[in-house]
């Protein structure tokens, strides 16, 4: 009569465990082994189940997988701060703008790169140009 019980009570939760993804995502949920064999990362499946959109805490996050699945995933404390963090420490650049960074190559003279046949000019707010040197003239070209 135990085993049964125990029987029972194992079948009921593979089943919730079936269930839970179709809660989430509004269809017919299944286990997928092939999803649960190409997982990259340790999770811990909390033994209290959790309804889709009833968790308003911060370091929760609605993920999907392949098959639309869709998970909520709490965070460790510490991947939240360390990002906090991170957010608080970017300043945003108060330096000049590129047009003012490039206007000293104005006056700067022409960048010249050569490869195989081509030699490329760059005279910045005049001209780029593209040419060969053919017998000590230069070829443009067309």
């Amino acid at each position: 009569m135990a085993a049964e019980q125990l029987l029972s009570s194992l079948l009921g939760l593979l089943f919730l465990g079936l269930l839970l993804p179709a809660a989430l995502t509004g269809g017919v949920g299944s286990l997928n082994l092939e999803e649960l064999s190409e997982m990259r990362y340790g999770i811990e499946i909390l033994p209290l189940p959790v309804m889709g959109g009833q968790s308003q805490a911060s370091d929760v996050v609605i993920v999907s997988s392949k098959y639309k699945q869709r998970y909520e995933c709490r965070l460790p404390a510490g991947a939240i701060h360390f990002q906090r963090e991170r957010e608080e420490e970017t300043p945003a650049y108060q330096g000049p703008g590129i047009p003012e960074l490039l206007s000293p190559m104005k006056d700067a003279p022409c960048l010249l790169k050569t490869k195989d046949w081509w030699t490329y000019e760059f005279c910045y707010g005049r001209h780029i140009q593209q040419y060969h040197m053919e017998g000590g003239c230069t070829v443009a070209d067309r």
